[in-house]
């Protein structure tokens, strides 16, 4: 009388063939990416951590501490994430001043992203208190959230010319 139960060893057959077409389907994307005619990205920009485009067939692209021209598979790109040094991040309404990528195989496309930065401080009066909006926006036009750090207070320091007239620091957020 055979039992309910499946084996051990069936359970290995099974798991084993589940990863050997996973592996192959796996292998089969790259070989495509591979076949693929290949389009050249120019990078206009400096301080670049991390970038991750997304190609409109969802299929994504990454690199890091990147500089110059990248190759890339042919298609329609977003920039999906971008992050400089010192883990400043572009979050996604940040991201919507650059434009979709088209990525040829005749000629460069250009994304203008990250460095040379512009710092910005909104100040606006609400009673007494003062509220500072920092902004910190790539020549892209993107924007760019500072990291969150527990340990480190931010400082300001106010001048009359060229003299500090008050100083203090704050949490940030």
């Amino acid at each position: 009388m055979k039992s309910g139960r499946i084996s051990k060893k069936v359970v290995c057959r099974l798991l084993a063939a589940g990863l050997m077409a996973l592996g192959g389907a796996v292998s089969a994307a790259r070989a495509q990416d591979a076949d693929q005619p290949k389009g050249k990205l120019k990078i206009e920009g400096t301080h670049i951590a991390r970038l991750l485009l997304e190609r409109d067939d969802g299929h994504t692209e990454e690199w890091s501490n990147l500089r110059g021209t990248i190759e890339l598979p042919v298609g329609t790109y977003r920039v999906k994430q971008l992050t400089l040094r010192d883990d400043y991040t572009c979050q996604a309404q940040g991201l919507t001043k650059l434009r979709h990528l088209e990525v040829a195989p005749d000629k460069t496309a250009v994304l203008k992203a990250g460095g040379p930065l512009q710092q910005t401080i909104q100040i606006k009066r609400q009673g007494r208190v003062l509220v500072l909006n920092y902004q910190l926006r790539g020549i892209g036009g993107e924007e760019y959230a500072a990291p969150r750090r527990a340990d480190n207070r931010a400082t300001f320091t106010v001048y009359r010319g060229d003299r500090a007239i008050a100083n203090d620091d704050f949490e940030y957020g």
